[in-house]
């Protein structure tokens, strides 16, 4: 009996530290993307082509390929994703930033560090 409460110990005590763990990858970089700022882009200054942008921040890392066509957005594609991608958020940060034509958007709510990642390296792509 006493072999299977050491074994339960143990066992316990791994998924303890392996959950701290966790939790420490999880908030790490989390305020300092969060507090980022994202500033506005001059289209008119870009010629027709492919740009592409890194963002590399932990977790937050991510590579974008933005398509300019006549000095507008036309695509946005994601060659590299953050860690615990949200698709809903990609797409909606995508969408928003073809239909206004800029990065300087609102951060989706709940998602404002992984909102601020992709801004950021759409920024990054579009800058001179």
């Amino acid at each position: 009996m006493k072999n299977v409460f050491k074994i339960v110990a143990w066992v316990f005590l791994g998924v303890m530290i392996i959950g701290f763990g966790f939790m420490f990858f999880l908030g790490k970089d989390l305020e300092s993307t969060t507090n980022l700022e994202v500033t506005p882009v001059n289209l008119s200054a870009l010629v027709d082509g492919d740009y592409e942008g890194h963002f590399d921040h932990g977790r937050f890392t991510n590579t974008v390929v933005v398509t300019i066509k006549d000095h507008k957005i036309v695509d946005i594609t994601f060659t590299k994703l953050v860690d615990f991608d949200w698709p809903e958020v990609r797409e909606a940060l995508i969408e928003a930033v073809i239909q206004k034509q800029n990065v300087n958007i609102d951060t989706i709510t709940e998602a404002t560090a992984t909102s601020k990642a992709y801004l950021k390296s759409i920024e990054k792509a579009l800058r001179p």
